[in-house]
């Protein structure tokens, strides 16, 4: 599905841009450079035309990109390296390639490795700006795991410069509908997507008051202002969201309903209401069935209210995305809650799907005990489950899932899943299974039934 323009490598960061400005002036020993043979008398000679033309010419400098490119595969003085990625990014930026895109990815690669912050991120910039003004076949076989990891260490940084830009380079990775698959597909690039919604949490919790003077309070120095940070990486998620799997899948993975819907409830700016509400819009309207029992868990319908009357907004179109936002939410839930018989033949089927009711904290609360009826059917059909070879990860998660709620909401369930045999494939699921849904569900169970213990 294909998503709004979002300009290619946009970055506006103030530190980062004034670091820009200090680079171009900077004198850079060219000369020595040539004397000492690392560039050619030619290269030399190329470098000075290029740099008057430069300053007094208008025309098109792209036919000057593969020499600058080749000289930074030549030198490895951080000062030349800026400088010349400088002159580089001016190119791309006004005229959209690079004739020689292997040599530039190839270059551009290397400067991530260098330990110098700016190097890295301008490098970075580039190789986004490049990828996305290529094909769809280019951008499929863009190594962008190699780019989400380079992005994730830059994420982890104390410099709140740093993650800004990183998290804005990401914003513009994620027009190509090959880097959203990487980023929440690509094992290689899970701990980068992890640190996004790290990030996202450090910003929730240090605009909280009762956050301000906790102990994680001195682990926030790499976040920026909160307003721009929580809009930049929201927008990041909204446009994840386009992808119909990815919308479907998006909020089970990292529980972005609740932490969105924090934000919504405290933001200050209209812009980060404005891109929350674009992507409970997307996730309602790509995966009702998956988000729509965390929406109202979340309390969603209730700070869509809360934003409809209690606030003031200058954009209409933010009013009218709130009400249609809310009707449509108020549609899907009058049907949200499965009947009982609905819930009971699917597992008597032994095919489950994460149908509506297995979310549905109201579906558990009336029905819970529904389960023991018939000397424990349902129980023993969802341990079956469990020891069916030729169940699939998704049946078995469920099956999981379903007996933690079992579990959470009657005291004697531990003792009948010990009885049955369940407690005990439920831990080797804990461990043993290759499906990572699963090993979590399972986890969630054997919690439950150890909280349970406890309790007792």
């Amino acid at each position: 599905m294909s998503v709004p323009d979002v300009p290619a490598a946009m970055v506006s960061n103030q530190f980062f841009d004034e670091f820009t400005d200090k680079v171009r002036v900077k004198p850079i020993p060219w000369e020595g450079y040539s004397r000492a043979g690392l560039i050619s008398g030619d290269e030399l000679h190329s470098l000075k035309e290029y740099q008057h033309l430069a300053t007094t010419s208008a025309t098109s400098l792209s036919q000057y990109a593969g020499l600058l490119v080749r000289l930074t595969d030549k030198l490895s003085s951080i000062d030349a390296l800026q400088y010349l990625l400088v002159q580089i990014d001016d190119i791309i930026s006004g005229d959209s390639g690079c004739e020689d895109g292997g040599q530039l990815e190839k270059a551009m690669f290397r400067c991530l490795e260098k330990k110098d912050d700016y190097l890295g991120l301008k490098a970075s910039k580039i190789l986004v700006a490049t990828v996305i003004a290529g094909s769809e076949a280019q951008q499929a076989g863009f190594a962008f795991s190699r780019l989400f990891g380079y992005l994730e260490r830059c994420m982890r940084s104390e410099l709140t410069s740093v993650v800004d830009v990183a998290v804005q380079v990401m914003q513009s990775a994620l027009r190509a509908r090959a880097a959203r698959t990487a980023l929440f597909n690509d094992e290689s690039s899970a701990p980068c997507l992890a640190q996004l919604i790290e990030v996202l949490r450090q910003t929730q919790q240090q605009s909280s008051p009762s956050n301000s003077n906790s102990a994680g309070g001195s682990r926030m120095r790499g976040v920026v202002a909160v307003p721009q940070t929580q809009y930049e990486v929201v927008f990041c998620l909204w446009l994840l969201s386009f992808e119909r799997p990815i919308a479907a899948a998006l909020d089970r993975r990292l529980d972005v309903i609740a932490i969105t819907a924090d934000i919504a409830r405290s933001a200050v700016k209209e812009k980060v209401v404005r891109i929350v509400i674009a992507l409970w819009a997307n996730l309602l309207r790509l995966a009702a069935a998956a988000n729509v029992p965390a929406m109202l868990v979340a309390r969603v319908p209730a700070c869509l209210a809360t934003l409809s009357g209690g606030r003031s907004f200058k954009d209409e179109d933010l009013r009218n995305d709130l009400k249609q936002l809310s009707d449509d939410l108020a549609e899907h839930t009058g049907v949200l809650v499965t009947t009982w018989d609905e819930y009971a033949n699917e597992v008597a089927s032994g095919k489950l799907k994460w149908s509506p009711a297995h979310r549905s904290e109201q579906f558990w609360k009336l029905h819970v005990a529904r389960l023991d009826e018939h000397d424990h059917r349902v129980v023993r059909q969802l341990a079956n489950v469990l020891a069916d070879e030729a169940a699939t990860d998704t049946a078995v998660a469920v099956a999981c899932h379903d007996l933690s709620q079992y579990v959470r909401l009657n005291p004697d369930g531990k003792r009948l899943l010990a009885r049955i045999g369940a407690k005990t494939r439920i831990m080797a699921l804990m461990t043993g299974s290759s499906c990572p849904d699963v090993r979590y569900e399972a986890l969630l169970c054997v919690q439950h039934i150890m909280l349970n213990a406890w309790r007792n």
